[in-house]
Formats: structure tokens, C-alpha cells, sequence
């Protein structure tokens, strides 16, 4: 970065395709943790992983994404790996 917060022409390109993008790398982000809490084997990994879904969760619904914030809340409070990979099926199917 240059003195004085100055951003050249791909630097600002590269930083407005980062939010352009976000709700991607979220969504992404579900899918990841979804498959890694089929694969998980301890409480410690899963609660990681569940709060990595809580916060992409919160950030879908802080970026307007077209998510119901009910159905989020119970798939978070059921702790249900088959919701939460039907809800991400219908994210990923939205964002197309």
C-alpha cells in the first residue's frame, strides 16, 4: 500500500471483487464446514465447526442474501447436519 491510503486502479478492482464475491465465499464456507461435521469426531471439532456456520450464517443474513433467519436459527439450534446440508443445497441453488 502507498502513503496517504491511496489504492492504484487494480488494487481498488481486486478490493471491490472481494465484497462483489462475499456472499460466494460464505456460502463456500457452509459448504465446507458441512462436510467436515460429517467427518468430525470430536465435541471440540464439531463445536468449531458450528460456530464456523453460525458466523457465515450471520454474515448471509447481514448481506441481504435471501435467507429465511428463522429456518437458519433452527437449523443452528437443532445441530442437524442433514438440515444444515439441505439448507446449503438451497443457498448454493439460489446464488446460481
Amino acid at each position: 500500500m502507498t502513503y496517504g491510503g491511496y489504492f492504484g486502479k487494480k488494487a481498488k478492482g481486486a478490493i471491490n471483487r472481494f465484497y462483489e464475491h462475499a456472499e460466494t465465499r460464505h456460502i463456500a464456507s457452509l459448504q465446507e464446514a458441512a462436510s467436515e461435521l460429517f467427518l468430525a469426531t470430536t465435541d471440540k471439532s464439531r463445536e468449531k465447526l458450528w460456530a464456523k456456520v453460525d458466523l457465515a450464517l450471520g454474515h448471509l443474513i447481514q448481506d441481504k442474501f435471501p435467507i429465511n433467519a428463522a429456518k437458519a436459527r433452527s437449523v443452528l439450534e437443532a445441530r442437524n447436519i442433514q438440515q444444515l446440508a439441505a439448507l446449503v443445497g438451497e443457498l448454493a441453488a439460489v446464488r446460481k
